[in-house]
């Protein structure tokens, strides 16, 4: 029996290395750079705070104004953090797209949240191949918690591994996305405006001032924290991978009030990092009139940090 299960979960996953992702949520922007890659030489990759807050139409006008015209895709989906992040990543490199330049990577730690506490979706499956489970199970045994909590933990990530390796239905998801691809928002909306989701000024009542008061407080008070050794080791290899394929990497750390994002130490070296959690050096990335929510810059913010990354890839791509 036990020979028969390894020979099972083996031949799946030679399988799985053939198919490409096929959850709808992103398969939509896989499929829509597979078939624009010719044309595409910078992207963006994270979470909704790439989404929501880099416009790749307003970064391409901005850089031809700068002298370094690019043509970028934003890539990144709500809720995506490593491993995701870097397995969605190697199956864009995966087809090979010749004409990419610059890779444009979100720093941000994986996030304990959906498979710990709520149920199992698709989405979480598809990710949980060998290398990127690995690459949690570190998450979970560098994490503080509870020796309990943490075998937990562990066990509904295998659960998801498990799941991936001898899921019957994949190749017909493939099949299906494959010969009769379904339009949903991704594709059609959000897509046209290059993978960018911009959110709309919102007036906060005054429990949200304060509670963004406070938050931004404890943030600057707070001393700068060192990259777990365990991202640190997945930025490295990612990083590789991105040059292999002919590109080069930018780490990008959006701005933020989580004290466990004020990241200053402990990042690779030898690659180009634009950092944005400083308040005192961008005050107006801060600035409550800019933000959507706690987290999130609204329209009118994405519009600075947008050309912020544009005059930075304008100076990058002009160096001797």
């Amino acid at each position: 029996m036990a020979t028969f299960c390894l020979a099972l979960i083996a031949t799946c996953e030679l399988l799985t290395r053939f198919l490409p992702p096929t959850d709808p949520d992103i398969a939509a922007q896989g499929r829509y750079f597979a078939e624009r890659k010719k044309d595409i030489d910078t992207i963006f990759i994270g979470s909704s705070r790439i989404r929501f807050q880099v416009d790749p139409r307003q970064f391409d006008v901005e850089t031809k104004g700068h002298g370094a015209p690019t043509h970028s895709l934003n890539l990144a989906y709500q809720g995506m953090w490593p491993p995701e992040t870097y397995y969605y990543l190697r199956q864009l490199l995966a087809t090979r797209p010749r004409r990419l330049r610059w890779v444009v990577i979100e720093v941000i730690d994986y996030r304990f949240g959906q498979v710990e506490y709520l149920g199992i979706t698709k989405r979480m499956v598809v990710w949980h191949d060998w290398k990127h489970t690995a690459m949690v199970f570190r998450r979970i045994m560098e994490s503080p918690q509870p020796a309990g909590e943490k075998c937990l933990w562990l066990s509904k990530h295998a659960q998801c591994f498990l799941q991936r390796s001898v899921d019957p239905g994949r190749g017909a998801d493939w099949l299906r996305q494959r010969y009769f691809p379904s339009k949903g928002k991704s594709e059609v909306t959000t897509m046209k405006r290059g993978g960018y989701d911009p959110k709309p000024k919102v007036d906060w009542d005054e429990a949200t001032q304060a509670q963004y008061a406070l938050e931004l407080r404890e943030f600057e008070q707070s001393p700068p924290q060192r990259v777990r050794p365990g991202l640190a080791s997945a930025l490295r290899e990612v990083i590789e991978e991105v040059r292999r394929a002919g590109a080069e990497p930018i780490l990008v750390i959006p701005p933020s009030t989580r004290v466990e994002e004020k990241l200053t130490e402990g990042l690779p070296k030898g690659v180009t990092i634009w950092a944005f959690n400083n308040p005192a050096e961008f005050p107006r990335l801060y600035d409550p009139e800019l933000l959507y929510d706690l987290g999130h810059l609204n329209e009118n913010g994405s519009r600075e940090f947008t050309s912020l990354l544009a005059k930075r890839m304008a100076e990058l791509a002009q160096k001797p």
